[in-house]
């Protein structure tokens, strides 16, 4: 039955009811009523059960608003558990935590500190909200002072409705936006606090397009505790991804200096015992001389062969007949394992079998000489390499957040990595672009004109 059939059945069922009653005193016990008497009780009656009603569906349809928008919280906040049980890359989790927190409350700014081993100050500060322009203009990260290090000393969730009235505070540094309400709650992971989600400016959603907000609730709080327990997880499974990580390629290192030390250098000490002995006997017998020099130049050949097979286990796979994207993803993968960086690679809606196997070759060369020089220089935490293609052309980007590269190093090159890459595009009859990125870094843009691609 709707709610507002019940509404009116509130009011007409006692009304009608009491009718009932005055019907029945002047029909069974004889007593006279009156139609003033009449006029005034129902009136009054439908009065009060009006009232009556209306304050009972006022109840109900708060009740029942709480329950739809605890639904939508809950809601929300199971998606964003599952998204952030998508990831193991420890910097794209931290980015993804703090993001989430922000779009689960509907909050204007969002951070993420993470507290080093001993908890006292922070080694990671993540942002959300706040442009890497801004952020730049503001200068270092905080450290977990001021009204930092009341939720970092206390490890209690902490709600404030004015940020620069708390007595904690200690003011905003130059270039900052303005904050009014802020809330925070602890990651926990075993016992003890491993970081910090600070959210501001709780936006209100009839307002949010004036840029009105208000103080955080009990309910955003209940809600953010319940986001950082399962954030905790999120994160500890990060690390020991990475640490897996870490440990897998500190073992092959090992096996790989085992095996050099073992096959390659060995052989390579005794080809030159072969030649020292040679020496020693190239005067008195130049026949068994030369013969023994013809063998170790068959020895250093199979050297170099054995070499150059190690260096083909650890090269991507354009030297093993792969396309394009399969290609990348080596590459990426082994930047990841070498550096640590986060490494994303994007094809947006390209097929790689659309290259001749020379095109593929020519441009894993030019990404990989762009990887090289953001490993060695950049310094960068995060690269995005993206394929994209349209009617004209495929264009391949490698960006990354590092140091930018210096222009003069553009125009007049010091070493012949950029030179490589500009004569590699070149035989692609494309153009290639190096140049700093606005946000920071280097951007690499290559165009290959779609006249040399040829469609399977």
């Amino acid at each position: 039955m709707e709610t507002r059939t019940l509404r009116w059945l509130t009011i007409v069922g006692p009304v009608g009811f009491w009718i009932g009653i005055l019907a029945l005193r002047y029909t069974v016990f004889g007593e006279p009523v009156s139609i003033p008497e009449i006029i005034v009780t129902v009136g009054l009656f439908v009065f009060v059960a009006t009232l009556f009603s209306n304050w009972v569906f006022r109840v109900i349809d708060q009740r029942e608003e709480e329950i739809h928008r605890r639904a939508d919280q809950f809601e929300a906040l199971n998606t964003a558990l599952l998204a952030l049980a998508t990831e193991l890359e420890l910097g794209v989790v931290l980015q993804k935590v703090v993001d989430l927190s922000r779009e689960l409350v509907k909050a204007r700014f969002g951070a993420l500190g993470v507290l080093d081993y001993e908890g006292s100050h922070f080694e990671q500060f993540i942002t959300s909200g706040i442009s890497e322009e801004d952020r730049a203009q503001i200068g270092e990260p905080p450290q977990g002072h001021g009204l930092f290090s009341v939720l970092v000393h206390d490890g209690q969730p902490l709600r404030v409705d004015n940020i620069s009235s708390h007595q904690s505070s200690e003011g905003f540094p130059p270039h900052h936006p303005l904050m009014h309400s802020m809330i925070g709650v602890p990651i926990v992971s075993k016992g003890s606090v491993i970081g910090d989600i600070y959210l501001t400016d709780k936006i209100i959603e009839a307002d949010a397009e004036t840029g009105k907000y208000g103080p955080f609730t009990d309910e955003d709080q209940q809600l953010l505790e319940m986001f950082a327990n399962q954030a905790a997880i999120a994160i500890e499974n990060a690390r020991l991804y990475r640490q897996v990580q870490e440990l897998a390629i500190l073992q092959e290192r090992e096996r790989f200096g085992m095996d050099l030390h073992d096959g390659i250098i060995q052989s390579i000490y005794a080809v030159g015992l072969m030649l020292e002995n040679t020496q020693r006997r190239i005067a008195k017998d130049p026949k068994e001389s030369q013969n023994q020099i013809t063998k170790a130049i068959h020895a250093l050949n199979d050297v170099i062969s054995d070499l150059r097979n190690y260096i083909l286990d650890l090269r991507p796979q354009r030297f093993q007949g792969r396309n394009l994207k399969e290609g990348l993803e080596e590459l990426a993968r082994a930047l990841r394992a070498n550096t640590f960086m986060t490494v994303n690679v994007d094809f947006d809606g390209v097929s790689p079998e659309v290259l001749k196997p020379e095109q593929t070759v020519e441009i894993l060369h030019i990404a990989q000489e762009a990887l090289n020089n953001v490993r060695k220089h950049a310094r960068a935490t995060d690269v995005d390499i993206q394929v994209m293609w349209d009617e004209d052309e495929l264009m391949l980007l490698v960006e990354d957040n590092g140091t930018s590269i210096n222009t003069k190093e553009i125009l007049w090159p010091t070493g012949d990595g950029l030179r490589n890459m500009r004569e590699r595009a070149a035989s692609l009859d494309g153009e290639i672009l190096i140049g700093p990125r606005e946000k920071g870094g280097t951007r690499v843009a290559l165009k290959v004109p779609i006249k040399l691609i040829e469609f399977s």
